[in-house]
């Protein structure tokens, strides 16, 4: 089931609401324009109709607790493919062009009963036509060029959250390691609130692994800032 809505206030939202009625997995919404868009750490996602892609899906994998996060990695590995060969991935999930700027993200929420994982949504805002206008912001079109067919970047971008899904099912490190190639993040000098140092790898979790001056720590959440390091 895939609705299309011209705006909405929230596809996160309304995908939520699907699930709870019931909707199978791979159940989806997109909508051209969103009044209440949601991003990671409760910011704000700028959703105006100005022909972007704003879409969310229910999921309903068979993934330990744990293994959840892995989802929006995965959705990033697939946005990134959708976008093109030359866009890569800030850690965890924002997908930057060439040049470094973000054309989309990515929002997973997971609902659960009783201790066990009822259903994921995760939503999508790629920037296909319009970004917002911030230096770190860019779109598809701004990039390249070249029009893109909406419809076929949404079932593009439905067939592999499908696919990566069941990936993670039964072969979560191949996902990784097309996450690995794909990040901008590993082998750089990051600041990620108060732990800096060299991001050297991803866990099984999708932490991230920073090798700091005092030693090796994990970083579940945050902003990734890329630093120079001037040593003496």
């Amino acid at each position: 089931m895939l609705v299309h809505k011209a705006t909405t206030g929230s596809t996160n939202a309304d995908a939520g609401a699907l699930a709870r009625d019931g909707a199978p997995h791979g159940s989806a919404v997109w909508a051209d324009a969103q009044t209440d868009g949601r991003g990671r750490l409760g910011r704000t996602w700028e959703s105006p109709p100005q022909g972007n892609v704003y879409l969310s899906i229910v999921l309903r994998p068979t993934l330990p607790l744990d293994r959840v996060p892995l989802l929006c990695l995965g959705a990033a590995v697939v946005t990134a493919g959708v976008a093109g060969p030359h866009y890569r991935i800030k850690w965890p999930n924002d997908v930057q062009s060439p040049d470094g700027r973000k054309v989309a993200g990515i929002l997973a929420e997971m609902e659960l009963e009783r201790g066990a994982l009822r259903h994921v949504i995760v939503g999508i805002g790629l920037n296909v036509n319009a970004a917002p206008d911030l230096p770190t912001a860019t779109s598809l079109l701004a990039v390249d060029g070249a029009t893109r067919d909406r419809e076929g970047i949404v079932a593009a971008l439905l067939d592999g959250l499908l696919s990566i899904c069941a990936d993670l099912e039964r072969a979560p490190d191949d996902v990784l390691a097309r996450w690995r190639r794909a990040s901008s993040t590993l082998g750089k000098h990051v600041r990620i609130g108060s732990i800096e140092g060299l991001a050297i790898d991803i866990d099984p979790t999708g932490a991230l692994v920073v090798a700091t001056d005092h030693g090796v720590e994990r970083v579940l959440a945050g902003d990734v800032e890329m630093v120079r390091r001037h040593d003496a």
